[in-house]
């Protein structure tokens, strides 16, 4: 059984992307649009936010940490500094037992675009020896909320199908007073509307965290409503077919 001992590690965080103009207007293939290894990708940055969730410490500095090409000059200066994010997640969990927990990272869609891509970036910019960064990125274990998410909304989905940040933050988060604006990052970008991006990809950080934690906490509350609602229903068919 997995232990969870007091300095297990969360990292709950969120990368914007910007993609050339040429490669916006797709209408066929992958909704994906962005593509770290193809020219003009550019990873712009991104929010951090590092805890311990059993001690209740708060790791990053401040707590919501942001690293922006803006900031430190170019995109290789943003990908050498979340990987010293990781870096420092995985040196502090080499001295672990087998069985206690890995560090964690969560995110909403962080398993099909913020992990390729920061895996993809590395890479490309040799920020260490390829075995390094594979043992670094790929070894922790990776929660994603839009995975994790599905069981709680109804769906007429014929297969399971991740769920959106803001479905779930309707569900969790209801008291929030607005969603994100519907602009694109990369047009935020062309407009150089920096604080705009920054602002919304904490503000989307900061609901990720607690969609993390009310995730966990309510699950059962949320299966018990819905069992509930469900008996009920049972019960009416089973009045109107003895009918």
């Amino acid at each position: 059984m997995v232990k969870f001992p007091i300095y297990t590690e969360l990292l709950v965080f969120d990368l914007e992307a910007y993609v050339p103009e040429a490669d916006r207007k797709r209408k066929t293939g992958a909704s994906l649009a962005v593509n770290p290894f193809k020219e003009g990708h550019t990873l712009l940055g991104g929010v951090f936010h590092l805890s311990r969730p059993r001690t209740g410490e708060i790791l990053t500095s401040p707590e919501f940490e942001h690293h922006w090409v803006w900031d430190e000059g170019d995109e290789a200066e943003v990908v050498s500094s979340i990987y010293s994010i990781f870096a420092g997640m995985r040196r502090r969990a080499s001295v672990k037992k087998q069985h206690h927990a890995d560090p964690v990272v969560a995110g909403v869609g962080i398993s099909q675009f913020d992990m390729p891509a920061i895996f993809a970036k590395c890479l490309a910019y040799e920020t260490a020896p390829a075995d390094e960064i594979y043992e670094t990125v790929c070894k922790v274990r990776v929660v994603d909320l839009a995975v994790a998410g599905i069981s709680f909304l109804k769906s007429d989905a014929p297969l399971l199908y991740p769920k959106t940040h803001n479905a779930l933050a309707d569900l969790f988060i209801p008291e929030r007073d607005k969603k994100p604006t519907g602009k694109v990052v990369w047009e935020m970008a062309d407009e150089k509307d920096y604080t705009g991006i920054a602002a919304r990809c904490e503000g989307e950080v900061r609901e990720m965290v607690l969609l993390a934690e009310r995730m966990r906490t309510k699950a059962p509350e949320i299966k018990k409503v819905r069992l509930k609602k469900m008996k009920k229903l049972w019960l009416i068919v089973i009045s109107i077919q003895m009918k």
